[in-house]
């Protein structure tokens, strides 16, 4: 065998990141895939989900082959869709009966299990409890061999997916191991131990997170997205510019610069009004997309609402102007921006490089280090934005946001007690420097008031402008022709799409040379103790925004 088949698995492939990222996996696959024998057994490529498949595009449904598996969606579609309370409540039930669908499924399709990998996006979020009883069903008694891949954790602040993965240990894990920490029962149960089964994550940051809870290294495989920019031509500023200026009825002496993103909460959008006042006075700032989901257009909207009086030189929703593209606002801007405060990859650190626009930008370790170590110049980063207080106010700030940091756990200790201690762990939030706090670990409402602050106390915004003269420096000082010309170079070739292949191939390579386990051969990890959800608290930072609720 040459090539295995590959099925891709997604609970659904709606339009967003991990869709994106499997359209690039196929289409790299595709393009690498040798012509199929006579028989067309070899090298099939299919993606399988519970069947909300609107996300993907007409080139890659022509390149692949999709397979829907009802018992692969959320577990909230499962329960609206059932007259029962099976689907919610019995992951080992729904597990089993998940992992002979998809065997049966996978073997009608002409893909047998020695010669198919099963690459599985995002199985440990907790959306779909029983994907990982199915894991083990597909590895253990039918032989398959299974790449996960992890974009975003459930014990990273979303408490109530960690609740249900939780709840899942315990039923799954918890008859036969009532001696062991619920801890060690959840890592047990989301990140099965075996030589049939491979991990990959998107930064090495997060392969460090597996290494604490006890996966070995051997196993864990680090895969960053492929980064290309869809552009047949030189971007041209001037005539883009003059598209902005014209869509958003601004002045011909205007500059622009963008914040590429969908306005959800973790993009910290206060932040984004907070810069854009901190801007030289002819440039504006725009921020392309509002969110799709309830609690995070509300937020929004509450931002843009306040944005007309606080920062008036903030634009919203500059994505969706008429006959403006994404490629208009990137070529039209002096640089680009991210607040972003949380990022499973980071694609905003990366992409703009490549039209020749710089990035100033919250700098997030877990994500930038890598791209420092590739060689990618990211000199203006900015760790912080100092806010100035009174000694009691600046304490007050810090209470509250221990006390969000708090809250936001309270689901977990009301359903399982002092299983995890969010408590000790809530005193590392605090947002210290010499002279402040950083506005990104201040509550909402806290932002919201230093923002008005701005507004009507010029002394105040001067004030803070003395605080951080490195970050408007970042903000006024055009962008070196040698260091854009470096970084475009040094991303095409680190994280092409090429590149990226490489990597997901070597993964499947290495998942197909792993000796043939018996069937009882998986392990349980090496760590009893740890909890991934406290690993996290304790190596990156709370910030508030993330789990905002309240919105006036």
């Amino acid at each position: 065998m040459t090539f295995p088949n590959i099925a891709i698995l997604h609970c659904h492939y709606r339009r967003g990141g991990v869709t994106q990222v499997v359209e690039n996996q196929v289409a790299a696959l595709a393009s690498r895939r040798p012509d199929r024998d006579a028989s067309g057994t070899d090298g099939k490529i299919i993606l399988m989900s519970g069947g909300r498949d609107e996300g993907l595009s007409e080139a890659t449904n022509k390149l692949c082959s999709r397979i829907t598996i009802k018992g692969m969606e959320y577990d909230d579609v499962l329960a609206q869709q059932s007259e029962t309370l099976a689907w919610d409540h019995d992951p080992v039930q729904r597990g089993n009966r998940l992992a002979h669908q998809l065997h049966l499924a996978l073997e009608n399709a002409g893909c047998p299990a020695d010669q198919t990998i099963v690459h599985w996006h995002n199985h440990s979020l907790g959306k779909n409890v029983a994907a990982p009883v199915a894991i083990r069903q597909l590895t253990s008694q039918y032989g398959y061999r299974v790449l996960l891949q992890i974009h975003d954790f459930a014990e990273d602040f979303r408490p109530e997916n960690y609740a249900r993965v939780m709840r899942a240990a315990q039923l799954v894990c918890g008859s036969n191991l009532s001696d062991k920490p619920l801890a060690s029962l959840v890592n047990q149960y989301l990140y099965p131990v075996s030589e049939r089964i491979r991990y990959a994550t998107l930064t090495s940051g997060d392969a460090e997170l597996l290494q604490a809870v006890g996966l070995p290294s051997s196993l864990v495989d680090v895969l960053p997205n492929g980064v290309r920019l869809a552009a047949d031509h030189e971007l041209d500023r001037e005539a883009s510019l003059r598209k902005i200026r014209g869509a958003a009825a601004l002045g011909d002496d205007v500059s622009w610069c963008v914040y590429p993103v969908r306005g959800i909460r973790r993009k910290n959008v206060g932040e984004f009004l907070l810069l854009s006042r901190l801007m030289p006075e002819n440039r504006f700032s725009g921020i392309t997309l509002p969110p799709a989901t309830p609690i995070e257009s509300a937020s929004y909207q509450r931002w843009m609402h306040l944005g007309k009086d606080l920062a008036p030189r903030a634009v919203f929703d500059c994505g969706v102007f008429d006959d403006v593209t994404f490629l208009d606002n990137l070529a039209a801007s002096s640089l680009i921006v991210s607040t972003s405060v949380a990022e499973g990859f980071g694609m905003a650190f990366l992409e703009p490089w490549l039209a020749g626009r710089g990035v100033v930008a919250r700098r997030l370790p877990h994500v930038t280090d890598d791209f420092e170590r590739e060689g990618v110049c990211l000199d203006r980063l900015y760790s912080q934005i100092c806010i100035p207080g009174t000694p009691d106010w600046l304490s007050t700030c810090r209470s509250e946001a221990r006390h969000v940091f708090q809250k936001s756990w309270h689901l977990i200790r009301d359903q399982f007690g002092d299983a995890i201690e969010f408590e000790a762990l809530s005193s590392s939030v605090n947002g210290d420097s010499a002279d402040g706090i950083d506005f990104a670990m201040l509550t909402t409402n806290r932002q919201i008031e230093v923002l008005r602050r701005m507004a009507h106390d010029t002394g105040f915004e001067s004030e803070i402008r003395n605080l951080n003269p490195q970050l408007l420096r970042c903000l006024e000082t055009p962008f070196t022709t040698e260091v854009l010309d470096s970084n475009r170079s040094q991303i095409q070739q680190t994280y092409s799409i090429e590149s990226t292949t490489r990597r997901l191939l070597q993964s499947y390579q290495r998942l197909l040379k792993a000796e043939e386990p018996d069937a009882k051969s998986q392990v349980e990890l090496t760590s009893d103790e740890a909890s991934l959800a406290e690993v996290i608290c304790k190596t990156r930072p709370f910030y508030p925004c993330r789990v905002e609720t309240e919105i006036d």
